[in-house]
């Protein structure tokens, strides 16, 4: 995901469920944990996977990271999933797919 929606995502989530001087503490503890992609070429790839499969705009960015890392797409989200399907992003629909998930998590261990 971009860097900088993911920070902002975080600490929204964390300082709706505590204190936020807890929230401080534990998104620094976080993110420092984090290695963060590189961005340079992000933005031009998530535009050309939504001109390609017409996904959602955030959708687009996660597909992008998906396969500028060369890595599997996890997702809840049907529509997310086959727009990184027709990206050429492996990808999973964890409602249906558990199994696969897991097989695929094992194989890589």
């Amino acid at each position: 995901m971009e860097p900088e929606i993911f920070r902002v995502e975080l600490i929204g989530q964390l300082v709706r469920r505590m204190k936020k001087d807890e929230a401080t503490v534990l998104y620094e503890s976080i993110v420092e944990m984090l290695e963060f992609i590189k961005t340079k070429d992000l933005g031009r790839i998530a535009f050309s996977i939504a001109y390609e499969t017409g996904s959602r705009a955030i959708d687009a960015y996660f597909i992008a990271t998906a396969k500028i890392e060369v890595s599997h797409l996890i997702s809840n989200d049907k529509t997310q999933v086959e727009s990184a399907r027709k990206s050429g992003v492996k990808a999973y629909y964890l409602l249906e797919e558990f199994e696969n998930v897991t097989e695929m998590i094992r194989s890589r261990a």
